[in-house]
């Protein structure tokens, strides 16, 4: 009897050990992370840094929406990251319909070959949040979860107000699916309500605001012109980029504010992360 009761301790024990090289991870699901417009605003090594000790070690994967399907991976602190497609600014200057095809694409070889879950979560951030919700109509029971950062769901007068610069910038497609008036008829035809995630899955988003100072540059003084003219032409607050409301959106839960950090912020600060690790499990 003794001898049966070590033996059920025992096994208890072993039960209790992780495997070789597992993570103590408590998230349920894999992470995707999907940028936006250009890529211009990148994720922070700070940013990703963050997410890997959520996640742990080869649980996080970073989607670049360009023809590359070329495959790296970083270590943060001893958690790996992998990242598919090329990081320059090809990434995120194709329709959004196209984004979610090379998405959908990527997502296909993150699984079949670098162990990314077959249910996931998305975080996105400004264009990525349209692009993630259209795959996720596209690929029903596949998102147990999105979080959005700073996405236009209603658009941005400013993609009216410099859409010549799209042709300059090869992103002319791009800036069309910004407009108030794209995004209203694609809120029509992908509404959050009602999108299929998995499980009872649903949205969230998070939103930045600017000040307009001089400091808010962003990467090229988008944000400094970007608010100026949001609030002088168009009377709203922003980011610098994305008008006050339209970082939110009927049927997702909107579960932060972060009125210190600007739309280039929202991808590089730490706080920012852990805020929508706090609600995807």
């Amino acid at each position: 009897m003794k001898g049966f009761r070590l033996l059920i301790i025992a096994v208890v024990l072993f039960a209790c050990i992780p495997p070789a090289n597992a993570d103590a991870s408590e998230k349920q699901f894999d992470l995707v992370l999907v940028h936006g417009l250009t890529n211009k605003h990148r994720w922070s090594d700070s940013f990703l840094r963050t997410l890997a000790q959520e996640w742990g070690s080869g649980n996080v994967y970073v989607i670049y929406t360009n023809e590359s399907m070329q495959v790296k991976k970083r270590t943060f602190d001893g958690k790996t990251v992998t990242f598919i497609g090329k990081k320059d600014l090809t990434a995120g200057d194709d329709s959004v319909e196209e984004q979610a095809r090379r998405m959908a694409e990527k997502i296909e070889v993150l699984q079949q070959e670098h162990g990314l879950s077959r249910q996931f979560h998305i975080i996105s951030h400004s264009m990525g949040g349209l692009v993630s919700r259209q795959y996720i109509y596209e690929h029903p029971d596949t998102v147990a979860g999105l979080v959005t950062l700073g996405t236009p769901h209603h658009g941005s007068p400013l993609a009216e107000d410099f859409d010549w610069i799209g042709f300059f910038i090869g992103a002319d497609a791009a800036l069309d699916n910004l407009r108030p008036d794209w995004v209203a008829d694609f809120n029509r035809r992908y509404p959050v309500k009602g999108a299929p995630f998995y499980s009872g899955g649903k949205m969230y988003t998070i939103r930045g605001d600017s000040d307009g100072k001089i400091w808010e540059w962003g990467a090229m003084g988008e944000l400094y012109v970007g608010w100026h003219i949001l609030h002088k032409k168009h009377g709203t607050d922003s980011d610098g980029l994305v008008p006050r409301d339209s970082a939110v959106i009927e049927g997702a839960e909107h579960i932060a504010d972060f009125p210190d950090y600007h739309h280039l912020d929202l991808v590089t600060r730490r706080e920012v992360a852990l805020k929508a690790a706090e609600v995807l499990r």
